[in-house]
């Protein structure tokens, strides 16, 4: 795992230290070594997190003939098997490293070669012969890769701050992906919440021909035929023995590696997985909030499951009092803001858990394409309000809106009317509706609402044959997934220089799953249902009886108390947020929290973390001189 940096640029108007301000912005990403190199019009940066082929795996790497030249982060878990096939083609290896796998298959297949890979990966590699820039991101995101270009220079780079203190963009607010932001809390590719900067999105490629202009292309495919006339129990066999396997070609390391652990089944499935397939207790971390009880407090819950399954369990905890240093500390690692209140946790427990290990295993990426949330009940619902009439969606908002804390009566109001399936996926997924960002923002949204339902419907188009259950479901592991919680796993974890791999996105396992009609997935009032079915062939029974329960936060009370008042200071007037958004308007949605009334926390927690961004990037950057 490392940080890597490319700038295109014919006419050498970037600075000769444009490339080394990279390396060092991207430092933190790769501590093990770095590593500049200038080919013609191009220069490359990268910093080394050193996993496998410790030794002799250093970046960057060059074909025979020395046409192609490649710099990688991420892990390339089938490598063994590509090497070989790449090898009786005739080409030559010149080190153990699991990259240099996609430098061959580059050569062999072109652009293609992203197809042969079942791994996470951002690279950047220069073709000389074709003279072109090739950049990529792996097929669930993630790893994540930004770029710019002014219509002459290309650059790209791991983390929006290598493109920052490069000198080639300023941070400046997008206000269209603020309005995406404050509807998802998050900002969904191709924007960022910084204005010209671009996040290339999953099972992308970036393309630039020198002297031409850089075109985005996608290789995500749909899912193929869905299984016929298998039984829930020869499915769930099956699930639990791929998760397996994934579990088990992700242990690969030359490294130290654990897992996070949580309270609930998810990650305790994943080290189960370990703990079968190693000769050694799985090294397990968690993180807890003391005072808060079992359900947020997860340290027992969590130290009970490694017991039972018999790991090296460590523990940490984290108090209100220090939620705020933490995550000041967070958000300029962040980058993006993706309301996510777990991130400033999940940053401590990465700095823990770097002190014993350098790669870490956790349980994320199981309920988007299994079923876990409860907006994946509400798509239970779409069949029968789609016969609804339209005129009934605004009554019934305001219905919604006046019972206290009807998370659920506002999710199913959301699904009438809208313009299409789409529209209604969309807002199962939106933490506010037009009215409050209208208000917070001062009256813009149209074109971006317009731009999230055309992402939502590109997406859609690879389903569009499938029912709605399952289009949610793809909707949240293609488009949602990739740029909230996959980009604050990497981000946190990373700011730690600690690697963090998602077994339950592997990609040959995510083929089996996607193939699984989405009723044998998810059933009324069952989310997850054959997925728990799987992993309690896993997992001691104490264990996989439990509810879900991820990593979560007491944020929602300590938004009605302290947290609460700092909003609403941070947002007042003549504060630097207050040009952002309207003051009278975060007021009113602080007020309605502390009442009980409202249910705001998501919305108010995306606020928090905004004006930590705001100070990070606009208020206390000093520019770099171009």
């Amino acid at each position: 795992m490392c940080g890597i940096g490319a700038i295109l640029d014919p006419a050498g108007t970037s600075g000769q230290d444009a490339a080394e301000r990279m390396v060092e912005a991207l430092r933190h990403r790769g501590p093990d070594g770095d590593a500049l190199r200038r080919i013609g019009p191009l220069a490359l940066a990268h910093t080394r997190l050193a996993i496998i082929d410790v030794a002799g795996g250093d970046q960057p790497l060059d074909s025979e003939d020395g046409a192609v030249t490649l710099i990688a982060n991420g892990e390339i878990y089938n490598h063994r098997s590509l090497r070989a096939r790449l090898e009786a083609r005739g080409h030559r290896f010149a080190t153990g490293s699991d990259c240099e796998a996609i430098l061959h298959a580059y050569e062999e297949s072109g652009l293609g070669c992203v197809r042969e890979l079942n791994g996470i990966f951002a690279f950047a590699l220069w073709d000389d012969r074709r003279r072109r820039l090739v950049a990529a991101r792996d097929e669930f995101g993630v790893k994540p890769l930004y770029w710019w270009s002014d219509g002459r220079r290309v650059a790209v780079a791991s983390e929006v701050r290598a493109l920052l203190e490069a000198g080639v963009v300023s941070a400046e607010v997008d206000r269209t992906a603020l309005d995406h932001y404050l509807a998802c809390r998050f900002v969904p590719a191709p924007r960022t919440l910084f204005k010209g900067v671009n996040k290339l999105p999953a099972a992308s490629l970036l393309v630039v021909e020198e002297g031409g202009a850089p075109r985005v292309e996608t290789w995500r495919a749909p899912p193929d035929e869905p299984f016929h006339g298998l039984s829930s129990d020869t499915l769930a066999d099956q699930l639990a023995e791929r998760l397996s396997d994934a579990v088990e070609r992700q242990m690969m390391s030359d490294v130290p590696y654990g897992a996070f652990l949580s309270g609930g089944a998810d990650s305790a499935a994943v080290v189960a997985a370990m703990a079968a397939r190693s000769h050694r207790p799985p090294t397990t971390f968690t993180i807890g909030f003391p005072g808060h009880g079992g359900l947020l407090d997860e340290r027992a819950p969590a130290a009970e499951s490694a017991r039972l399954i018999g790991t090296d369990h460590h523990e940490t905890a984290i108090r209100e009092a220090g939620f705020l240093s933490e995550l000041a500390r967070a958000v300029p690692h962040l980058e993006e803001p993706c309301g996510i209140p777990s991130a400033p946790p999940l940053g401590q427990l990465a700095r823990f858990a770097a002190e014993r290990v350098k790669v870490v295993l956790a349980g994320q990426g199981a309920d988007e394409p299994h079923g876990g949330y409860g907006r994946h009940q509400a798509a239970t619902l779409l069949g029968a309000l789609r016969v609804a009439p339209a005129g009934l969606a605004s009554p019934a908002a305001s219905v919604a809106r006046a019972l206290p804390r009807a998370a659920r009566a506002r999710r199913a109001a959301h699904l009438i009317g809208g313009r299409g399936d789409a529209g209604r996926l969309l807002r199962l997924v939106e933490i506010t509706d037009a009215p409050v960002r209208s208000a917070l923002l001062g009256g813009e949204g149209a074109a971006a609402q317009e731009e999230r339902l055309g992402l939502a419907r590109g997406v859609l188009g690879d389903v569009s044959g499938r029912g709605l259950l399952e289009q949610a479901l793809y909707l949240d592991t293609r488009m949602f997934l990739p740029d909230g919680i996959l980009i604050c796993n990497d981000k946190m974890s990373m700011a730690a220089s600690l690697e963090l791999r998602v077994p339950f996105l592997d990609i040959e396992l995510m083929r089996f799953v996607e193939r699984i009609p989405a009723w044998a997935r998810v059933r009324p009032r069952a989310g997850k249902r054959l997925h728990r079915r799987a992993i309690e062939r896993l997992l001691p029974a104490p264990v996989a009886r439990r509810p879900k329960h991820g990593f979560s936060t007491p944020y929602d009370d300590w938004l009605r108390a302290s947290l609460g008042e700092e909003v609403e200071r941070r947002y007042s007037p003549g504060q630097p947020l207050s040009s952002v958004l309207k003051p009278e308007a975060v007021a009113q949605l602080v007020a309605e929290h502390r009442r009980g009334r409202f249910d705001h926390k998501s919305v108010l927690y995306c606020l928090l973390e905004l004006s930590e961004w705001h100070h990070a990037f606009l208020e206390a950057r000093e520019p770099v001189p171009a």
